[in-house]
């Protein structure tokens, strides 16, 4: 009995939350919406199975929760890049070594995900994952606007078709990795670099 009582000690407020979130997160890109339970959940991180549905009713309430973190985390990421003078292309380099790290993770990037699995997304998830798309290519387009029109980069489609372009093929060189290995994704990289007009920095 002592070791069960000590296996679920009360944590923190809001951590059990968090840690919830964070392990479905994960889950979410590498397993897909069916490649996981709250039960498993429970067990992975030693709590009780109520707890879960505690802070969330059911799994659509659940991926909603992710997919609105993942909006919540791409404009903090948005937040801490450098201020002042910019070279548009080191943004655009940024963003293609944070979809980089869902390799490192064996995960797929969350709008691939939300791709592939629409159909069977709940509607609220879907709504989160639309938003996403148009956070990140809002963000994209107007980098790549800038880095145009001061002359950094040298690309014929207009922005924002540009940042379609460089969203779809981020999310495919992602799934050749997994299929492959890391180093395709690394190609792609410097082609998509090479079609902006840009020379990467490394």
């Amino acid at each position: 009995m002592s070791e069960v009582v000590g296996q679920f000690k009360p944590r923190p407020r809001g951590e059990t939350r968090r840690r919830i979130l964070n392990i479905a997160a994960d889950w979410l890109q590498q397993r897909g919406y069916h490649g996981f339970s709250f039960a498993q959940i429970a067990d992975e991180l030693e709590i009780r199975s109520g707890a879960v549905h505690y802070h969330f009713r059911g799994k659509a309430d659940l991926v909603e929760a992710v997919f609105a973190r993942y909006r919540e985390e791409f404009a903090w990421w948005c937040g801490q890049l450098p201020e002042g003078p910019r070279r548009s292309v080191d943004w655009v380099e940024r963003f293609l070594d944070l979809e980089a790290k869902n390799i490192e993770r064996g995960r797929v990037c969350p709008l691939g995900l939300a791709g592939v699995e629409f159909a069977s997304l709940p509607a609220a998830a879907c709504r989160e994952a639309e938003a996403l798309r148009d956070d990140l290519r809002t963000w994209l387009t107007d980098t790549l606007h800038t880095g145009r029109a001061n002359g950094e980069l040298a690309f014929s489609p207009e922005p924002q078709d540009m940042a379609q372009l460089l969203m779809a093929s981020a999310q495919g060189a992602i799934q050749l990795a997994r299929l492959q290995s890391p180093g395709d994704f690394l190609k792609v990289r410097r082609a998509l670099l090479a079609s902006l007009g840009a020379t990467a920095a490394h």
